[in-house]
């Protein structure tokens, strides 16, 4: 045990990697037919874990991101936890918002013919304390979100579940 105070994982250390990633070429980004601007880079980032990064892309650099990773089932349907990010220089233009809504579209598409039964869930987990991030959340998961703690970190979070059919 770190003699550190857990923290939830930001999801925008992930997006300078990401970013880094691109600039370099040392991934190959996939367009997505569904929007102009959005690409796709489906990974393994450990064994057994699946996951979807989808990003806005301007001349060649992402401008936010939403990363998608199979996680608990709810429900009885597959559910995916999402991240995402926003460039620094592009925050508060609703930027976080679009690709979260987006890349859903195209996600949901991606999953009709791999589901078994029609519609899967995805769930945000929040800090109690990012107002930026719940905002986003609450514009395109859901405006009930559920009191709940991080379980890598155990701080209060809220949780925001949609249900994509």
């Amino acid at each position: 045990e770190s003699q550190f105070m857990a923290v939830i994982v930001d999801p925008h250390i992930g997006f300078l990697s990401f970013q880094d990633a691109v600039r370099a070429g040392t991934i190959q980004l996939a367009k997505c037919a569904s929007h102009p601007d959005l690409y796709m880079f489906h990974d393994t980032p450990k064994p057994g874990v699946q996951r979807l990064t989808y990003a806005l892309v301007t001349e060649g650099l992402a401008r936010a991101y939403a990363v998608y990773v199979l996680a608990e089932p709810l429900n009885g349907k597959p559910c995916f936890g999402i991240g995402y990010a926003t460039d620094v220089e592009y925050r508060g233009q609703g930027v976080a918002t679009e690709v979260v809504r987006v890349s859903m579209v195209d996600l949901q598409k991606n999953m009709a013919s791999k589901l078994r039964s029609p519609g899967f869930y995805v769930e945000a987990i929040i800090g109690a304390d990012n107002l930026a991030s719940q905002a986003v959340a609450a514009r395109t998961l859901s405006d009930k979100p559920k009191q709940t703690r991080d379980k890598e970190s155990g701080q209060p979070a809220l949780q925001y579940v949609k249900l994509l059919r």
